[in-house]
């Protein structure tokens, strides 16, 4: 009895130590997407400079270490939050940000991904967009007649504008029209489930069409003679893959001043991850506000999907950009993979800890080791034969089990 009760103590601290290790590492996620956030009527967040000037407005929360890049390109990053005002200092910096370094856990990844199925060389690449819509119910005052219509809203109006322009560019979509409704802090894990389930057909580029919460101005200006509803692009700057994705937002929008100057409205690193870890090429787009005419934001529509052929499939950052899924520690399989992975670490770590405790120290945690690699490994594929032929050799001389 007392043995059993040991074993269900010694039972209980693994299990304890593990359940411990996996919310130490689940719990910054966690935290991560509750911080996503809504943007609403009346929510209006101001950015300033230094010397307060107005760089922009959004519903979008914004916190310290936040920073915006506007339509000139000048790069700046909050230092101060205050009443809903914003103080962002002007900082230098390279013109594109460089993607990071690979960490071992990605490298690791990547050696497992090597098995594997690839592209056979020669084989014609199909062009593949994913578009959806985390706030489905959003929607505009003209056009719509409300801010916000559930189950689907005008937004997704808008997502199809931008699907049919894609499309006549010979661009296949995948394309979602689920509203993910209700517009609460549970959207963005339910459009997660669309997302892994649009990863599995290997998309070159994500995107979450949005649209902002403030006056109608902010969003307006005129391109190319008319007037527009511009478009803001969103980086989640809580994610392995915050360096790639806003790499991709700063090229689109470097195309688009080329072709059509004054289109990107800006792109804001936002805190939160927007389901951005899932691929390198995701992106959150803001089109025009809840006070645009949605006739006029989807009209911007066909100046964006022009913007976006031509750079993902017509310069080399883009053909590099319009890699498969695969290419992401968290495309396609890559979440479940990657869950794995941790899962197999945190093991690993419970069962180390449950031995230094159990045995009474690292030496003889060493030593129980070396004993089980010694004798147990040593033994593992001759000792079971060996054990049941002496089992069958003590049952002769025994004269069998009882009751026989």
């Amino acid at each position: 009895m007392k043995n059993k009760y040991f074993s269900l103590k010694n039972c209980f601290l693994l299990f304890s130590v593990f359940a411990l290790f996996l919310f130490i590492l689940i719990a910054p996620v966690l935290a991560d997407e509750m911080v996503d956030g809504d943007h609403l009527p009346g929510q209006i967040y101001t950015m300033v400079d230094e010397e307060g000037e107005v760089i922009m407005r959004t519903a979008r929360e914004i916190t310290v270490g936040d920073e915006y890049i506007n339509a000139a390109n000048n790069y700046y990053r909050v230092i101060s939050v205050e009443n809903k005002k914003a103080v962002a200092k002007k900082i230098e910096r390279a013109a594109t940000v460089l993607p990071q370094g690979e960490g071992w856990l990605s490298r690791l990844e990547k050696k497992l991904r090597n098995a594997l199925p690839v592209q056979q060389q020669g084989e014609q690449k199909t062009k593949k967009i994913a578009i959806y819509s985390s706030h489905g119910a959003e929607s505009y005052l003209k056009g719509d007649g409300t801010e916000s219509k559930d189950p689907g809203g005008g937004i997704l109006d808008v997502a199809d504008s931008l699907q049919k322009n894609l499309e006549e560019k010979g661009i296949t979509v995948i394309r979602s029209k689920e509203p993910h409704t209700p517009h609460d802090a549970g959207a963005y894990q339910r459009s997660r489930r669309t997302v892994e389930e649009a990863l599995k057909e290997q998309p070159d580029v994500l995107i979450d069409v949005h649209r902002d919460a403030v006056p109608e101005e902010e969003y307006l200006t005129e391109v190319k003679g008319k007037e527009r509803v511009q478009v803001q692009l969103v980086v989640g700057r809580q994610n392995q893959n915050r360096a790639n994705n806003q790499e991709f937002a700063e090229g689109l929008k470097k195309k688009a001043d080329e072709k059509y100057l004054g289109l990107i409205k800006g792109i804001f690193m936002a805190r939160g991850n927007y389901n951005q870890d899932m691929s390198p090429r995701a992106i959150l787009i803001e089109v025009g506000s809840h006070t645009n005419d949605k006739a006029q934001a989807q009209e911007t529509m066909d100046l964006f999907a022009e913007v976006l052929n031509d750079y993902v499939y017509g310069t080399a950052e883009g053909e590099q950009a319009a890699g498969p899924a695969p290419t992401t520690s968290k495309g396609a399989g890559g979440t479940a993979l990657r869950t794995v992975l941790w899962l197999i670490i945190g093991v690993v770590i419970a069962v180390a800890v449950y031995l230094l405790i159990s045995t009474g120290g690292f030496t003889q945690m060493k030593q129980k080791l070396s004993d089980f690699r010694n004798k147990e490994m040593a033994n593992f594929l001759g000792g079971a034969q060996q054990e049941e032929s002496d089992g069958q050799k003590n049952g002769e001389e025994d004269g069998g089990p009882e009751g026989s």
